[in-house]
């Protein structure tokens, strides 16, 4: 590998100092181990992550873990049936507490020295510690979290804007879904040994789509801006009379730095697809208000990493959390009626069908890409208008981190 390290701030002001708008971004933003710690402090601590549904905690006790980066977020829901995130570490000598990634438990209970939690943050047991010892002090220390119809975030900045009030626009763009109402069916991980920004890079752009996801470009007009454009105005009048929202929402690139990234948009289908499927057709009963299939599909987008898909009849949602330098996690889910039984209104392979043969796709592709921008011969490469959004993206990330 072709890596250069940067160890000063000022070698990173200066890395990015030298990027010519329009461009892909130097090597260094994706091999060096400096910048990637940057990545965690800024992106990752101090913006909205999409952690989980809240169909995954269904009573009280049930939690799952959220691990960006180096930390680990627990998040539960407590005997108040509150959801609640707090830092997977014991106030006793910083043990991870929690180690299954999902789970159900009475008490949280350090594996270390059995220090035990309660659901709701408070130390409950503290064993062989002096009588004076004052227990309300050393209880987990909590993680900001906001449900979004259903949909659960996490910041681990207390000073960053909620997350509720600075995306209420978009309240009526999910409002027809009622994703609260929904269950996962399915989730996914694929693990590609590539900075987490090529991942994110990719996904926010559609120019590799026709010469890369034959399967895709069957179904979704964006491989074509001239499809999408001229199939556009009779979409938008059917989503009208469906009950969707028809108003775009491009919050995706905010000026000020710490401002909630969000968006929403929708775009037509080729006929005969009404839904993400091998053939067109359905495959789960229909979500939320939605009383019939037609209006296109709808692109969202919350936080720099968290991106969905929603189709009439399922969900799709995605997220990019690094695991190392070069090692991202790309997480989906697959959201269906909440009521729709495997087996009897859906079939597992005909609903995950169109994301997972594209998502295999994606990682070959992203990997690909990892390991040319690693050889010696990389220099960054003009981009295309049709990766408008990831040039817009590359402007962004570089204005967090700066």
């Amino acid at each position: 590998m072709n890596r250069i390290e940067l160890d000063r701030s000022d070698d990173l002001s200066g890395l990015i100092s030298t990027y010519r708008p329009g461009f892909s971004l130097d090597a260094r933003f994706y091999s060096s181990d400096a910048v990637y710690q940057r990545d965690l402090d800024v992106v990752f601590c101090r913006n909205w992550i999409y952690a989980g549904h809240i169909s995954q905690l269904p009573k009280p006790g049930c939690f799952f873990l959220m691990e960006p980066g180096e930390e680990s977020i627990i998040v539960v829901r407590d005997g108040a049936r509150s959801v609640r995130a707090f830092a997977n570490v014991c106030r006793h000598r910083g043990c991870r507490i929690c180690t299954a990634e999902a789970g159900e438990v009475k008490a949280f209970v350090c594996p270390y020295h059995a220090w035990a939690y309660e659901l709701n943050g408070r130390l409950r047991s503290k064993r062989a510690m002096p009588k004076d010892f004052d227990r309300s002090k050393y209880g987990l220390k909590p993680v900001r979290c906001e449900i979004f119809h259903g949909l659960v975030f996490i910041n681990l900045d207390d000073g960053a804007p909620g997350l509720i009030d600075a995306i209420d626009e978009m309240n009526s763009s999910f409002e027809p879904y009622q994703l609260e109402n929904t269950r996962v069916a399915c989730r996914e991980t694929y693990t590609v040994d590539a900075n987490w920004k090529l991942a994110v890079e990719n996904f926010m752009e559609c120019y590799h789509c026709a010469p890369a996801h034959a399967e895709y470009s069957r179904c979704h007009t964006l491989k074509s801006p001239k499809d999408n454009e001229a199939l556009r105005p009779a979409m938008l009048e059917e989503a009208g009379r469906l009950g969707y929202s028809t108003t775009a929402i491009d919050r995706s690139l905010p000026t000020d730095t710490g401002l909630v990234q969000y968006y929403y948009a929708r775009n037509a289908l080729y006929e005969p697809f009404v839904t993400g499927s091998k053939d067109g057709s359905a495959v789960a009963p229909l979500l939320g208000r939605v009383k019939e299939y037609g209006g296109g599909v709808a692109d969202i987008q919350i936080g720099p990493v968290s991106f969905g898909i929603l189709y009439p009849d399922h969900a799709v949602l995605y997220r990019f959390v690094p695991r190392g330098v070069q090692c991202t996690d790309m997480d989906i889910i697959w959201l269906v009626n909440q009521d729709a039984e495997q087996g009897k209104d859906y079939d597992l392979d005909e609903l995950t069908w169109m994301w997972r043969v594209t998502s295999e796709a994606d990682k070959k592709i992203i990997l690909y890409n990892q390991k040319g921008i690693n050889s010696r011969y990389y220099e960054p490469g003009p981009l295309s208008e049709m990766e408008a959004f990831t040039s817009g993206f590359i402007r962004w990330y570089l204005a967090q981190i700066e």
